[in-house]
């Protein structure tokens, strides 16, 4: 994959960042600590295992259903490194914050200003000198956004559109996109689904989403467009007995297999792999139980969180 690299020019409340592809050495002295760097590349992983809440793995509960997304685009509020599993959230190292505002009334993660991924522009990278140096056996990073295309059907339309062709059944499955935000609260100016433009102008809580569809149906053009909320989010924390994070705060939380040490005097790049579990990570209600998405029956999306998220050191 290609990798999309982003240095760190300030670090405070609020962090800003460049892109550049080729932003490693910055003296003619290519050993010097300055130039080293902590490589985060993001894998969206469908076959990772599905764990609830606390780190367990979870099969999908009856009298629901479950799909894997097909995912584009990934929105990061907060990255961190943790000691242990007795660090406090907030006591750890933390590598990447996204900006938060007042402009919707109360604090909430500024949409425009999360850090952006997908699948081919997928790596964050950090000077390691702006990492304290130590011994860090835990992952965490805070999800605030996600897009990706679903699968829906179309079952129902007929009885709620008066433009529906008659004659064609409307049993007939459709590719949407999905634009679903996972913090605490956002503050949302407008954002762009497929083609059209939702105007928001205020804060979400965790669970807001929007679904749209644009194309043609058997020759009908067929454009829909809906907002809802999920009334749950998983989060797996497994350290969450001696750590807990901020309720409503997206911050999954993983261990690595061997621990990540960040040197005083690092000699080369550190690159560390961070998959994040998709599996049947998006679940509804499936009352009439044929595994088949039909929001225009009423079957409702239950849980758009993450399923896990599993650190790994490659060098």
């Amino acid at each position: 994959m290609k990798r999309h690299r982003l240095i760190f020019l300030t670090l405070a409340c609020s962090i800003w960042f460049s892109c550049s592809s080729d932003l490693k050495n910055n003296t003619d002295d290519p050993m010097d600590s300055s130039n080293f760097m902590l490589n985060i590349t993001f894998i969206m992983d469908t076959n990772a295992d599905r764990l609830d809440n606390l780190g367990n793995p979870v099969d999908i509960p009856e009298g629901n259903a479950a799909q894997n997304p097909d995912f584009e685009v990934m929105g990061l509020h907060f990255i961190g490194l943790y000691p242990n599993k007795f660090t406090p959230f907030e006591n750890g190292a933390t590598v990447f914050s996204s900006p938060t505002t007042n402009q919707g009334g109360v604090s909430a993660i500024d949409f425009e200003h999360e850090l952006f991924l997908t699948e081919s522009d997928n790596t964050i990278s950090v000077p390691l000198n702006t990492i304290a140096s130590g011994t860090y056996e835990y992952f965490r990073s805070s999800i605030g956004f996600q897009q990706y295309k679903v699968i829906y059907n179309l079952s129902g339309i007929s009885n709620l559109d008066n433009s529906w062709p008659t004659g064609i059944n409307d049993d007939i499955d459709v590719s949407g996109t999905v634009a679903s935000f996972l913090g605490f609260n956002t503050f949302i100016d407008s954002y762009m689904i497929e083609k059209q433009t939702v105007t928001v102008n205020g804060n979400k809580l965790q669970g807001y989403f929007g679904l749209e569809t644009t194309g043609d149906i058997q020759g009908f053009p067929f454009n829909y467009l809906t907002e809802g909320d999920a009334p749950e989010t998983t989060v797996p924390n497994p350290i969450s007995d001696t750590s807990p994070v901020p309720e409503g705060s997206c911050v999954v939380t993983g261990i690595f297999l061997s621990p990540l040490i960040i040197s005083e005097s690092p000699k080369e790049d550190v690159d560390i792999q961070i998959v994040i579990s998709i599996n049947n990570s998006f679940e509804w209600k499936d009352p009439n139980g044929n595994g088949k998405y039909e929001p225009l029956l009423g079957e409702q999306v239950v849980d758009m969180g993450t399923r896990g998220v599993f650190p790994t050191i490659l060098n």
